[in-house]
């Protein structure tokens, strides 16, 4: 085979290692997000029933103070459901799984670009096709990362957060 398709699927890597920068950065951008999302469905149940217990003690019998408790009850009862009803213990897990697999692409991918500059097509195309059958399989279990992560990772790679030069 010609160099030139050498040169071809080097540059293919390359693209596919930075394709996978982009996506692992804005998964870990959105895993930090959903952590949080995480911890506040947690930790808010037990602030707002706290607050609810003190309202119960100190009500001295006003019917405001017990419409707040009582309130207060209700509201800290909902966050577990909606917790259960957003998968956000899933999603956290599932992001992270996904973000992992890209970043080793990444690396997987600009190591084949590195490494095979002087190798022949045939045995060249036999690793970039086993990369690219994980780079399907990363893409068909990965969850659809919101634009907004996408773009606050653009911003993060284009001011030199991912590079690796000094």
């Amino acid at each position: 085979m010609p160099q030139s398709s050498v040169s071809a699927l080097l540059e293919e890597c390359r693209d596919q290692s930075q394709n996978c920068l982009y996506t692992s950065a804005s998964l870990f951008i959105w895993q930090k997000h959903a952590r949080g999302w995480r911890q506040f469905f947690v930790v808010a149940p037990i602030i707002i029933g706290a607050m609810a217990s003190v309202f119960l003690v100190f009500q001295e019998n006003s019917i405001a103070l017990k419409s707040i408790a009582s309130t207060l009850t209700v509201l800290a009862s909902v966050f577990p459901a909606m917790f259960v009803a957003l998968n956000l213990d899933m999603h956290v897990a599932a992001i992270a799984r996904s973000a992992t697999e890209f970043t080793n692409l990444r690396d997987r991918f600009n190591q084949a670009a590195k490494f095979n500059e002087d190798a022949e097509f045939d045995e060249f195309r036999e690793v970039f096709e086993v990369l690219m059958d994980r780079m399907d399989s990363a893409r068909e279990n990965a969850p659809a990362v919101p634009e907004w992560c996408f773009k606050k990772a653009q911003e993060k790679i284009n001011s030199g957060d991912y590079s690796h030069s000094t």
